[in-house]
């Protein structure tokens, strides 16, 4: 479980991985192309560019799950942290 910072405008985004290679490979996914593939991300890419993203976007583990956990667990916890962080409503989080 993470959570990226966007330190321009403060706004969060909550986020998980639940993937053989965790983490290591849903942050790799972000130096790659700036989103990961979040739609919500995906706009801020097209709306500010890559270097917007390098430049303002912390990103912070909150919780450490390995593959052997199961999803629906992971999933249970992003839907807390995006309810406690209240992402939803002031941040990126769609879902």
């Amino acid at each position: 479980m993470y959570v990226i910072t966007n330190t321009d405008n403060g706004k969060l985004y909550v986020g998980s991985a639940t993937g053989r290679n965790g983490i290591y490979q849903r942050w790799q996914d972000y130096i790659r192309d700036g989103h990961g593939n979040d739609t919500g991300l995906i706009a801020i890419v097209k709306q500010h560019g890559l270097e917007y993203v390098q430049a303002h976007f912390r990103y912070t583990l909150l919780e450490h799950y390995d593959f052997t956990v199961p999803k629906d667990v992971v999933l249970a916890r992003e839907s807390y942290w995006k309810e406690a962080l209240d992402t939803r409503k002031h941040g990126y989080n769609g879902n």
